[in-house]
């Protein structure tokens, strides 16, 4: 499949954000295992989207592709999620925990002392990752999409280090991308999906 035509970039609009956000939400409720993640039947929205940096994949104007970063504080597409909210009058719960990775690790101590040694650094889980069906097959938008992602969060948000969870299986394959299996983490299962790990990525790592 043709790629080069292929825009990795920010929403530039508050429509070109609320379709990367019906993709998400197609993709996860498509998913047997995904659909259990979703944050309520008809909607994926969640209180991490608020306080989050989101990114895609674009061709011919039509969302293909989507990723998130959590981060600690309101970013500029802050307005524009909760303009979306307020339209469709959804309603989130708050944030029981600063990132996502903490509803689901089972060891909160390791969770917790995880983010301390991060104090004073700029810091965001990556996550939510969604792409459509129809380029899924060959991996090249999915290696594309990492690649233009972490160039992003290194070098336009001086992300000092990001990190999220990682099936067993992916784990080699998102070393390319600088991640590396987070020290003394376990691998974990949530929800019935595959065995898990969470993993980091730090700003002193080229790709």
């Amino acid at each position: 499949m043709k790629t080069d035509d292929i825009q990795y970039r920010e929403p530039s609009s508050r429509q070109e954000l609320e379709s990367l956000f019906e993709l998400r939400y197609t993709v996860y409720k498509e998913d047997h295992a995904l659909k259990n993640m979703l944050s309520a039947p008809d909607h994926d929205f969640n209180a991490y989207d608020l306080n989050a940096l989101h990114y895609g994949a674009f061709r011919n104007g039509e969302a293909i592709a989507y990723m998130r970063l959590a981060v600690q504080e309101e970013t500029h597409h802050t307005q524009f999620i909760r303009e979306i909210l307020d339209q469709n009058e959804i309603n989130l719960r708050e944030k029981e925990h600063a990132f996502p990775f903490q509803h689901y690790y089972p060891n909160p101590n390791w969770a917790g002392n995880f983010l301390d040694q991060l104090k004073g650094k700029k810091i965001g889980e990556v996550g939510r990752l969604a792409i459509h069906s129809e380029y899924r097959q060959g991996g090249e938008v999915l290696d594309d999409l990492f690649l233009a992602f972490i160039k992003y969060c290194r070098n336009d948000q001086k992300i000092n280090t990001g990190f999220g969870s990682c099936t067993l299986l992916l784990e080699r394959y998102y070393r390319k991308f600088g991640f590396r299996r987070a020290e003394n983490c376990e691998p974990f299962v949530h929800k019935n999906l595959p065995e898990a790990v969470i993993v980091r990525f730090d700003d002193d790592f080229s790709v």
